[in-house]
């Protein structure tokens, strides 16, 4: 991975984040065939502050990072304006500053694709505990229509992503690609085949809406045609642009830890208290 990339998707996202606020957040979190309540969840990339609230709200003790100390912040404010505990730090997900086999779930929406694979999945699998699941919605490069289209308007795998072609448009950051084939081969190495793809939603048509015509009326009659496709011809909803990733880590006879975040890593405290133990939780 390029060097200067960690930095500018720092930026970018120190930016995007800055004026967001706080907001109440009602709905648990939901991980297919994952019971969260009682586990330790570890929720990569805080964003918005609402995905750890979530899982606290579903029961779990949740543990969360982010490249940008900006969404740290953000995370520990929605925590706290809903009532709920949150730990949270800045860490980089190539380089975790958690113990080995300490968390029952991992969850992550749209970061996939941001991190270089390789290096995140072997920390996915080392935080894990033995027969913990890690599962994250994604954007997909399977479908081959929407791979030549989206290489034609917007860039390649590896280049500066464009931002702008015609009237279709990107909010991203520049160096962010849709997961590829690739990357979906290399985390099911890591996990020793134990991957699994879901498919929640058919996301095909409705992308003229999402990064052309902003309408509702658009957005209306195109979530009608993915939907009636997928309903005559199942088989394609593999194609779908979205996407669930799921990874279980085998079961072997270790021992789990309790996880903490290193000294020095920590940029925030828990939102509801002062102290970073798991014990207190």
């Amino acid at each position: 991975m390029n060097h200067n990339v960690p930095q500018r998707e720092r930026d970018f996202f120190d930016r995007r984040w800055q004026a967001t606020r706080a907001v109440p957040v009602q709905e648990p979190l939901a991980i297919p065939g994952v019971e969260l309540a009682g586990k330790r969840v570890l929720i990569c990339s805080c964003g918005s502050g609402v995905e750890p609230v979530q899982a606290a709200i579903a029961g779990a003790h949740v543990w969360a990072f982010d490249i940008s100390s900006v969404a740290v912040q953000k995370a520990l404010d929605v925590a706290r304006f809903n009532g709920q505990t949150v730990r949270a730090a800045v860490m980089d997900f190539h380089a975790l500053g958690f113990p080995d086999a300490c968390f029952d779930a991992i969850y992550g929406s749209s970061i996939l694709h941001h991190v270089d694979c390789a290096a995140a999945g072997r920390e996915l699998r080392r935080c894990l505990k033995p027969g913990g699941v890690a599962f994250f919605r994604e954007n997909s490069d399977r479908n081959v229509i929407l791979r030549l289209a989206r290489r034609v308007m917007f860039g390649s795998p590896g280049e500066r992503q464009r931002n702008r072609w015609l009237w279709f448009r990107r909010t991203g950051t520049s160096d962010e690609y849709p997961l590829t084939e690739k990357e979906i081969a290399v985390l099911g190495e890591i996990f020793e085949g134990r991957l699994e793809r879901v498919y929640e939603d058919f996301m095909f048509v409705r992308l003229i809406s999402l990064f052309g015509w902003d309408r509702p009326v658009v957005s209306s009659v195109t979530e009608a045609v993915d939907a009636l496709t997928v309903r005559i011809c199942p088989w394609l909803m593999r194609y779908s642009f979205a996407q669930g990733v799921r990874v279980t880590k085998a079961f072997v006879g270790t021992a789990s830890r309790a996880p903490t975040i290193a000294s020095g890593g920590v940029s925030s405290i828990s939102a509801a208290s002062t102290s970073m133990d798991p014990g207190k939780s």
